[in-house]
């Protein structure tokens, strides 16, 4: 008789709702008290080592015992738990902890993530069964665990909406998202979608109510404008016919702006004649409103421009980060307008041209803020004639007056009338009519200026039973050792509570434009809501700016005046801190370089510090859209960690950046970023960095077209990497110094190249970069007409990828092997070849290369006279050039075409 097959144990572990362990289905009873906390801590992070003292914080609601005793009360609660479970255990232990070890596919929680990474929304939702480990009784479970569950479920639930919006289903989720808004009713993203929905219903009043109610709340509630996304759907909402992607950058006007009548009447006076562009500078000295005024007067003509509104601050005087680049600014208009990637010049003379052909038949009005000299915004100015520039900066801008006409609006101290308008906006019309003699002493104490002023209002209005009259002595006993705005500043900050001053001062030591909420967290070493809570009392204060929800800037005065407490704080703790911000950056965007490029250098990344958590990415888009909102960000960040002598972070930073900056399109950009991680790279006689960044700028030098420079560069990497060692280093070098030869027409020097650097991948043995070395050299071969000796490596390569399973590399051996067949005269065999690449399935057929197939085959159409097959592949390849953005190579497709057609 056949000995019966016992069938496998099904156990399924479910957090999102109740906490439940199910045997074959059978529900099996979990210890109550500690032990259905310790399974639900360790439930909530699958697979993840948990550490005994975060434990016992968690089992005892952050009130344990005695060290000794609290462990040896784990451990019996590990040991209960077991038992409990039975074969259905899956408590490991760990050196200094445990861990939940679970397939994926038995937890919901692990199912959920994965189904929502598939774009399978409306499923992963429904493993929901209510709030998160809903029976598990533990507060800090609750406070520190579950709220980043819930928010991950609303941005599933987001895009859920968000897919059915697009299929046209507005009508149906009218009610689900009238609920959602009144759940949660400052997140603007589920107003957005119903806003979205009402207007598919056909119900445009109520969409244009809706966004009415969110704005009021808004405003009510935080004191703040919706963002620019719920806006820009208002906006479209009010002009159906406006196209979609028109910029509009304003920032948000400051909310309680008084005065300057005569100035806004004068800038509206110069601005109404509609001929060719006018250029309006507002110049005055730091902190006197130039920027307010000019944000406010641009909302006010903002529908005279319906083809945009361009913002940048040009960091003209910023005391920690250099001026902006006008080239890169122009590129960020020209992306701005749909011009990106390869259709960007890389001179600025030709981007600067570009930018005024875009813009030439527009309306659209440009604000340049906090401009440094005429050569910084000269690039910047169109030339359409429906177009508005307003340039604000401390400096007068004759030369822009005499050359280009520009209308001068200097500003001044504010008088007392509208110095009295602005408290009395901040403080209440009751409050300063209370205190006569007090306003008047204060306005004359901040001498007019308007940045004092908002910030002795907010100390004021932070502390309502704080008379003015006390506020102004406070400030005159502070004066005596400090200048009248600095006395502002401190009397402000010595109202802060330790742990916000001391984010105030650390916030000083950072160079880039702005910070998040995720990059302060990390600078400041505190929990999440804490850092949250301190950054708001410093934008309540007026000592910060939310620009946009969750990020952060402050006026450049205000930075100073951190920079001058930076004795405050000693030096090791200021280090320390600068330490955590870099490694945030480092971290995240070495995420995001992961899924941006495939194949890229392994290096051994410097540690977190403790508490640190990085921005972990699962998507590309998200990635790439993330490290480009940090653009400025992560290169102020190379720079610091230069400064700072942090020179591990810096070189390795600069690295992780590639696939980023690589897809961005910008090798110049590429090629100060690299010099700055070289200069680290060598400061710390880290020769394996100092190879990696030669390296590098060797390619952004061949990316730029400056072959020459790149071979330079290359041949000292190929130095070092030889004198150290590092085969692979040495491998890599030899093969992109080939392909810079070969791109610069030098084919024979390019061949030797090729050559050295096949015996190396042979020597390393690495099937991978031995196959992309043949494939490389078969291109060259194929340039000098060597076409048997090319096919001998083409057949190398494509046995080595056949045997190893690479499929990535199937594809460009396939597109060369049909590539000598063209060269070769062998048409047939040549589209035979095109079409089976293909024909290859999409993941393994990235769109640079199917797009070069496609043109190859259309040449092998063409020689082989059928022009109309040829036009069909060109016409697909087309499509391909426009959507990468390379309008240059599109360009050549339609010339082709229409020479073809």
């Amino acid at each position: 008789m056949d000995e019966q097959v016992k069938e496998p144990m099904n156990v399924e572990y479910r957090v999102l709702g109740p906490l439940e362990v199910l045997r074959d289905g059978v529900r099996v009873p979990v210890p109550a008290g500690r032990g259905r906390v310790l399974l639900a801590t360790l439930l909530l992070r699958p697979n993840r080592f948990v550490s005994v003292d975060e434990l016992v914080e968690r089992l005892w609601d952050g009130e344990p015992p005695t060290l000794d005793r609290a462990h040896k009360t784990l451990q019996m609660v590990v040991r209960r738990l077991r038992m409990a479970l039975g074969d259905a255990n899956c408590v490991r232990t760990a050196t200094g902890g445990y861990l939940a070890e679970v397939d994926p596919e038995r937890l919901d929680l692990t199912r959920f993530r994965r189904l929502a990474a598939e774009g399978e929304f409306a499923a992963a939702l429904a493993h929901w069964r209510g709030e998160v480990a809903s029976d598990v009784a533990s507060q800090h479970l609750h406070r520190e665990d579950v709220p980043p569950l819930v928010e991950e479920r609303l941005v599933v639930h987001g895009r859920r909406i968000e897919a059915d919006l697009a299929h046209g289903r507005g009508a149906e989720l009218v009610d689900e998202l009238r609920e959602l808004t009144g759940e949660h009713p400052l997140r603007e993203g589920f107003w957005a979608q119903l806003v979205q929905a009402l207007h598919q219903a056909g119900r445009p009043a109520e969409a244009l109510a809706a966004y009415e109610q969110i704005r009021d709340h808004l405003d009510d509630e935080l004191g703040v404008e919706p963002g620019q996304p719920l806006r820009d759907l208002h906006a479209r909402l009010l002009d159906p016919a406006s196209r979609a992607g028109v910029p509009r950058q304003l920032p948000v006007g400051a909310v309680h702006f008084a005065g300057r009548d005569a100035e806004l009447a004068r800038l509206t006076e110069v601005t109404t004649g509609g001929a060719a562009v006018v250029i309006t500078a507002i110049d005055g000295t730091a902190g006197i409103g130039k920027t307010a005024l000019a944000v406010r007067w641009a909302h006010s003509v903002a529908d005279r421009f319906p083809d945009g509104q361009l913002y940048v601050d040009l960091r003209g005087f910023e005391p920690s980060a250099d001026p902006a680049d006008p080239a890169e600014v122009l590129a960020a208009f020209l992306g701005a307008f749909g011009v990106s990637g390869g259709r960007v010049p890389v001179d600025l003379p030709e981007r600067a041209a570009l930018y005024r052909s875009v813009v030439a038949d527009r309306r659209v009005l440009v604000l340049l803020d906090n401009a440094r000299d005429v050569e910084q915004v000269r690039p910047l100015l169109p030339a359409g004639r429906g177009c508005l520039v307003v340039i604000t900066s401390r400096n007068r801008f004759t030369g822009l007056v005499v050359r280009e006409g520009a209308v001068p609006v200097t500003l001044g101290l504010l008088g007392e009338d509208d110095a009295v308008a602005l408290l009395t906006a901040r403080l209440g019309a009751g409050r300063v009519a209370a205190e006569p003699d007090a306003v008047a002493d204060l306005v004359a104490f901040c001498g007019g200026l308007p940045l004092a002023l908002a910030v002795a209002a907010s100390r004021a209005a932070d502390d309502p039973g704080l008379g003015l009259r006390a506020l102004v002595d406070e400030l005159r006993a502070a004066d005596g050792l400090m200048t009248h705005v600095e006395a502002v500043f401190a009397t402000s900050c010595s109202r802060l509570d330790d742990d916000t001053a001391r984010l105030f001062r650390l916030l000083g030591l950072t160079t880039g434009p702005d910070i998040s909420l995720d990059a302060a967290t990390a600078l400041d070493g505190r929990r999440r809501a804490e850092v949250r809570r301190s950054l708001q009392t410093l934008a309540r204060m007026h000592l910060l700016v939310e620009r946009s929800p969750g990020r952060y800037t402050s006026h450049d005065l205000l930075r100073e005046y951190a920079r001058s407490l930076r004795e405050t704080d000693p030096a090791a703790e200021r280090l320390a801190a600068v330490r955590r911000l870099l490694e945030f950056y480092l971290h995240s965007v070495d995420s995001a370089d992961r899924l941006l490029r495939h194949s890229r250098v392994a290096i051994t990344l410097c540690p977190l510090s403790d508490g640190v958590q990085p921005v972990l990415f699962e998507d590309s888009a998200v990635a790439a859209a993330w490290c480009e909102t940090e653009h400025e960000n992560l290169l102020a960040a190379v720079g610091l960690a230069g400064e700072r002598g942090l020179h591990q972070h810096a070189w390795q930073l600069a690295t992780v950046m590639f696939g980023y900056l690589y897809l961005r399109g910008r090798p110049s950009e590429r090629i100060a970023l690299y010099r700055v991680a070289l200069a680290a790279a060598r400061a710390s006689a880290d020769r394996y960095a100092e190879g990696i960044t030669l390296h590098s700028l060797g390619n952004a030098f061949s990316a730029l077209g400056a072959f020459a420079d790149g071979a330079v560069h290359y041949a000292e990497a190929l130095r070092v990497r030889e004198e150290i060692g590092h085969l692979h280093g040495i491998a890599v070098t030899l093969d992109q110094w080939a392909i810079n030869h070969a791109m610069s027409g030098d084919l024979q020097s390019a061949k030797a190249l090729h050559e050295r650097a096949i015996e190396k991948r042979q020597e390393q043995g690495s099937p991978s970069g031995l196959a992309m070395a043949l494939n490389n050299y078969s291109m060259t071969l194929v340039g000098l007409k060597e076409f048997d000796a090319a096919l001998a490596a083409n057949d190398e390569a494509y046995a080595v990828v056949t045997q190893e399973g690479m499929a990535e590399l199937a594809a460009s051996t396939l597109d060369t092997r049909g590539l000598l067949h063209l060269e070769r005269g062998h048409l047939a065999e040549a589209v035979a070849t095109f079409q089976r690449v293909l024909a290859l399935p999409d993941d393994q057929l990235p769109d640079a290369i199917k797009t070069v197939t496609l043109e190859n085959l259309a040449d092998a159409h063409a020689r082989a006279g059928r022009a109309e097959d040829a036009v069909a592949a060109l016409k697909e390849a087309l499509l391909l050039r426009e959507d990468m953005g390379n309008e240059k190579a599109a360009e050549k497709l339609r010339a082709r075409i229409a020479e073809l057609s």
